[in-house]
């Protein structure tokens, strides 16, 4: 009868890297190794090294931890954009921008291939709005395009996770030229997108719905494989 491992059996992370780097399992040996590789990229570990009983997989450079972690992309490829919200209307609730405006605003840089989904929850809109791709080459190219104008106008995964305004959807907003702008062409402020395309550490950030229907895939090994 197969025995099935509890949390008490690792009392730390580097006991749980040791047994999915080591297991015995055959059926379950690729399982482990996918998890050792996940596991060691979350933490921003070498999971290239062997651990066998030291912790020098431990350390690795800032930039190549953040590699590790850009390379596993939630499949099909998404881009996560923030600041779509548009305020509050007269019961409270959060309004933003729908899945018709952003359809929009994208095939405006230039994307054609990607298909919005807004994310809304108790409170209404979230902010946020996933633009989803195919599941193929053609795809993850489109999504790194997206997410690299992003990139170049210092609206990308960097310049959010410094920002993280707390009072997002408030009146605020108005003032702070991080989230707004004032566009001379239409003569109104707009709201300022930022983008990056998400991975295996954005899975928190997506509906539950688009979660279920995910797998995380890693760019290098997909790139070469075709």
């Amino acid at each position: 009868m197969q025995r099935f491992r509890s949390s008490k059996d690792f009392p730390d992370t580097h006991s749980l890297i040791m047994h999915t780097y080591n297991s015995d399992n055959g059926d379950l040996r690729v399982d482990h190794l996918g998890l050792h590789k996940a596991l060691c990229v979350l933490m921003g570990w070498n999971y290239s090294k062997p651990p066998d009983n030291s912790k020098a997989y431990q350390y690795l450079s800032a930039d190549e931890a953040a590699a590790n972690r850009d390379d596993l992309v939630i499949w099909p490829p998404v881009v996560i954009i923030h600041n779509t919200i548009t305020g509050k209307n007269k019961d409270g609730r959060m309004e933003g921008l729908g899945n018709k405006v952003m359809d929009s605003k994208i095939r405006e840089l230039g994307c054609t291939g990607g298909k919005p989904k807004s994310l809304y929850g108790r409170e209404g809109h979230l902010g946020i709005t996933l633009i989803k791709f195919s599941s193929d080459q053609a795809g993850l190219k489109e999504a790194n395009r997206l997410a690299e104008y992003f990139e170049r106008s210092n609206h990308g995964r960097k310049a959010w996770s410094r920002l993280q305004p707390l009072t997002l959807g408030s009146k605020d907003d108005e003032n702070n030229p991080n989230l707004m702008k004032f566009d001379e062409r239409t003569r109104e402020k707009k709201r300022i997108f930022y983008g990056y395309v998400g991975t295996a550490s954005d899975l928190d950030k997506i509906d539950f719905e688009t979660r279920k229907k995910v797998v995380i895939e890693s760019q290098r090994e997909y790139k070469s494989s075709k």
